[in-house]
């Protein structure tokens, strides 16, 4: 896997929003990215796609898309993980109506997504195929630890979303805590 890092001047400020989606009437901390200051990390990785495995690089996204948005999720084969994916899939649509194309990252190997996103290949496969990209965060675990979805003390990756625009800016990010949706509707506020 490849990493190459792009600096930009932008300057990042924390906001706190009551997202309605969210069950626990509790605030998340997002991070929406002023256009002063931000890093963007580009990277390649095997991803799951339309029943295919195939070598994938993000700033590809662009030449089809306005922005990307990395929906970070620890391992294919949970309860949170079915959770997610579906929520992402339901939401599938209105990202590609305002330009934008959802990717799922995981700890996961692009041959363990094709299983899990294929259904009937096992009792715990999704019962849907996804419309949208999975995307393995290998070993060396190097696109979690760039985007900061990645708890340093034990390796594991952390729920996060972040959305990167044509430009390679970093305009928003959060993580999310277990057993909570993602933010979808501030994601899609990003778009506007």
């Amino acid at each position: 896997m490849q990493m190459q890092h792009i600096d930009s001047q932008k300057r990042d400020r924390t906001v706190y929003v009551n997202d309605p989606t969210d069950q626990m009437e509790e605030h998340l901390k997002y991070k929406v990215v002023n256009r002063n200051k931000s890093k963007i990390n580009d990277f390649q990785c095997q991803v799951y796609f339309r029943d295919q495995i195939f070598d994938f690089q993000l700033s590809n996204v662009f030449s089809t898309a306005s922005f990307a948005v990395l929906f970070f999720c620890p391992y294919d084969f949970s309860e949170q993980s079915r959770i997610d994916l579906t929520q992402i899939e339901e939401n599938y649509t209105k990202f590609i109506e305002r330009g934008a194309i959802p990717i799922v990252i995981t700890h996961d190997r692009a041959h363990v997504h094709w299983a899990y996103a294929s259904p009937d290949k096992t009792t715990e496969s999704l019962k849907f195929k996804p419309s949208f990209i999975l995307a393995s965060d290998s070993v060396d675990k190097l696109i979690s630890t760039s985007y900061k979805a990645i708890d340093m003390q034990n390796l594991e990756m952390i729920r996060s979303v972040v959305v990167i625009d044509s430009d390679l800016n970093i305009i928003f990010t959060c993580h999310v805590p277990p057993i909570k949706f993602f933010p979808i509707q501030p994601i899609l506020n990003c778009f506007q």
